[in-house]
């Protein structure tokens, strides 16, 4: 695949890492020629120093042979512009990162299919999401949604008191009743397991399960998690997304409390925001936490726009008795003696942002998540054609599946979604996520074609 990514940034530089590495044609636009020269030193990629909205340096990038054009600049004009010139060089799939939401407001009566983007990336909604699932779940340890987040993804310690503790699938699948809930991966003592239907979840298992939306409360019910909604949020932060998360939890929450370190942005919050409790503070401040009474907290998430004061006030949170604590860095170099250290969640805006680009280049944002495990598990889509083997026939019948623990997670029959049982039956040009080990993969590429025999 041609791919062209406008910005040069941290983004920028991150996706074309990961999109090189899986052997696509990367062409980089970039106005700062010493940002140029530091990706040509760490890249095997084209680079071309000048700006994304100049229609000559579109063709100079082969802009016409593009598959993608990706703008991810600091700029919303700057990536609304790109794509619309990319639009008009026949350029078919451009994605514009958005920080603002006027441009997809319901109100604001823009069509930005017309300016030329087929997709939108808006970091602040992605961020707000992305923390939200940590709060519905507490102790989740990976999250993912996607298909218009009707599918979730989760991750999940196992402890000997869980009702899912020392079950097979098999009498796991009885327990979930008529829930649609399918464990697609398990982690023992850092291995991968691809289970079959007599596996153990043993206690210290890491397990991932893929469930359409209203499966999540039977999900819980396993986990012996039901009880799971928070009463106390408090959130730090002068930021849009301490405002956005604030939003939302009032929905879901018994009580909000945002915390503003400016004064003025927080009487701006307090005339949008209908439930939550809004105090001018920093919460770096031990005082100001026991003011608030953090320790009655379920939840204390630092979202301010300075990465260092969310570590430190998460930090101090922890330490005066907030039951869960997440912040939202940039930095990423410690996170992990951050968490030993004791905050629970580390959000990273632009790991968000990169994986939900790549989730929709490839539409499956399973593999992004999964690889952060280290383990050596290929997540992939294919699409049935026509005569292929897979089609017309039910899962359990394809013995060639189980035997070399080939993992479907989930296929997409039109608009439907299906979390498949022995019993599923694949249509023609249904869409199909794999999961595999990566010497299966092109074993597993085979029963999506037609013309195949296929024997161990």
């Amino acid at each position: 695949m041609n791919i062209t990514i406008v910005g040069g940034g941290s983004i920028g530089l991150n996706l074309a890492d990961h999109l090189s590495k899986r052997k696509h044609n990367i062409t980089i636009i970039e106005q700062d020629s010493a940002i140029c020269e530091d990706i040509n030193s760490k890249l095997d990629v084209i680079t071309l120093n000048g700006s994304g909205t100049d229609p000559l340096v579109l063709k100079k990038g082969n802009a016409k042979q593009a598959d993608m054009i990706i703008a991810v600049t600091q700029s919303d004009d700057t990536n609304l512009l790109c794509c619309h010139f990319a639009k008009q060089c026949g350029v078919p799939k451009r994605i514009a990162r958005l920080k603002s939401s006027h441009y997809t407001d319901k109100n604001s009566n823009i069509s930005l299919e017309d300016l030329g983007v087929t997709h939108v990336i808006e970091p602040e909604k992605e961020i707000v999401n992305h923390i939200l699932q940590f709060v519905e779940l507490p102790g989740v340890t990976e999250s993912a949604n996607f298909k218009s987040d009707d599918v979730f993804l989760r991750g999940y310690d196992i402890t000997k008191n869980m009702p899912i503790a020392n079950k097979t699938l098999f009498e796991i699948t009885e327990l979930a009743g008529s829930a649609q809930l399918l464990i697609v991966l398990i982690i023992r003592a850092g291995k991968s397991i691809l289970p079959t239907g007599s596996d153990k979840i043993l206690p210290d298992d890491e397990i991932f399960a893929i469930m359409p939306q209203e499966s999540l409360e039977n999900f819980k019910k396993l986990l012996g998690k039901e009880e799971s909604k928070q009463r106390k949020v408090i959130i730090s932060g002068a930021s849009l997304t301490a405002l956005h998360l604030s939003l939302a939890l009032e929905q879901i929450v018994d009580r909000v409390i945002l915390v503003d370190p400016d004064e003025k942005h927080g009487i701006e919050a307090a005339s949008i925001l209908d439930k939550t409790e809004v105090y001018s503070g920093d919460c770096t401040n031990v005082e100001m936490l026991h003011e608030i009474q953090v320790e009655d907290a379920s939840f204390f998430i630092a979202a301010d726009r300075d990465s260092e004061d969310n570590i430190m006030a998460s930090l101090l949170a922890k330490a005066e008795g907030a039951q869960h604590v997440l912040a939202v860095t940039e930095n990423e170099r410690h996170s992990d003696l951050f968490k030993k250290l004791g905050i629970d969640y580390i959000v990273n805006p632009r790991k968000i942002t990169q994986q939900k680009i790549i989730a929709n280049i490839f539409r499956v944002p399973i593999g992004t998540v999964l690889s952060l495990k280290n383990v050596d598990i290929e997540v992939s889509r294919f699409i049935a054609q026509k005569n292929s083997k897979i089609i017309g026939v039910p899962l359990n019948e394809i013995h060639e599946i189980s035997r070399s623990s080939i993992i479907i997670g989930c296929v997409f029959h039109g608009e439907e979604v299906i979390i498949p049982s022995g019993k599923t039956v694949i249509h023609e040009n249904d869409e199909v996520v794999i999961i595999c080990r990566h010497q299966d993969l092109k074993f597993a590429e085979k029963f999506f074609k037609p013309g195949f025999s296929l024997t161990l």
